[in-house]
């Protein structure tokens, strides 16, 4: 058994098929099989069952797969440690995020970290937080930053960032600039999908202040913040949202924020990783980046245009 066989390995099993692992290690197929029937010989074990024109991963190779990943990253994580004195951090930055921070945090952390690393690829996955928690625990990604966080013994959450949760709406839906709790059951509302971190967190203040989603007048859900955000735009109703994604909107009029008496909603970002896992030292300055930029919050709004 050596590297190249596992990584070959891994490779079949993140994309079920020999033909796209050898489109994604520049290899030929007959060089991938090889390798696969070698490592199956090497521990006598089926890895594959070949079904026609796909395959599946056998038991296993689904209890393989995860020590291979980690033996992989621990040999690359030493070499990442024997030349980072020597090297300026280069290659690809693999990361999934949830839609909120994947769109207003990350993009601004990684515009300024690629200018101290300019040999940095960066790879965004954007999904729910629940899709993203289970690519980490899956293996497919070593970090993520979500909206939410689920009970796992094998991932670790780190709190990055809390941000509020405003009333937003156009300034025809909701008369006056304040509304009490109850009376949200009889505004036309436009959410986020279920599943969405912002959802939940919405759900739960909800629930505490007795009013069940169920009463909610729910007129459309939408998977993308901003047609969500230009669906409020054109009237269709109002959306309870994480204050950064609706701060050009307020300060362009709009749309306007609607306080909730006596009620405030926060949601709190989180970095998701695999406690089996070696962070590779590119993700690792990347986290700690993403910490100071959040930390020193977002830039300033431009003025507006002095009037002539």
């Amino acid at each position: 058994m050596d590297i190249h066989q596992l990584k070959v390995f891994c490779s079949v099993y993140r994309n079920r098929s020999f033909s796209k692992a050898s489109q994604d290690l520049l290899l030929s197929q007959p060089t991938i099989s090889d390798h696969v029937k070698t490592l199956e010989e090497d521990l006598d074990s089926r890895l594959f069952d070949r079904l026609g024109r796909s395959i599946a991963p056998t038991r296993e190779a689904i209890a393989l797969y995860p020590r291979a990943v980690e033996i992989i990253e621990k040999l690359e994580a030493i070499r990442a440690d024997m030349k980072q004195h020597k090297t300026v951090p280069g290659g690809e930055l693999l990361l999934g995020a949830s839609a909120t921070p994947g769109t207003y945090l990350v993009p601004r952390a990684a515009a300024s970290f690629n200018c101290l690393y300019p040999g940095i690829f960066f790879k965004l996955a954007i999904r729910q937080s629940r899709a993203i928690i289970n690519m980490v625990m899956e293996h497919e990604l070593t970090l993520g930053v979500v909206s939410d966080r689920m009970e796992r013994k094998s991932l670790d959450f780190t709190p990055l960032a809390d941000e509020e949760l405003t009333l937003a709406c156009c300034p025809d839906v909701i008369p006056g600039d304040s509304i009490a709790p109850g009376e949200l059951t009889g505004v036309p509302l436009v959410l986020r999908e279920e599943g969405s971190g912002t959802r939940r967190t919405m759900d739960n203040y909800l629930q505490s202040k007795g009013i069940p989603p169920g009463k909610l007048r729910v007129v459309a859900s939408f998977s993308s913040e901003r047609a969500l955000i230009e669906a409020m735009k054109a009237g269709l109703g109002a959306c309870v949202l994480p204050r950064l994604c609706v701060a050009e909107e307020f300060s362009k009029g709009s749309l306007k924020e609607v306080k909730i008496k006596g009620f405030k909603m926060q949601q709190r970002f989180y970095i998701v990783t695999h406690r089996k896992r070696t962070i590779p030292l590119i993700s690792k300055l990347f986290i700690e980046h993403l910490r100071g930029t959040v930390d020193s919050g977002p830039p300033a709004p431009a003025a507006p245009p002095a009037a002539l």
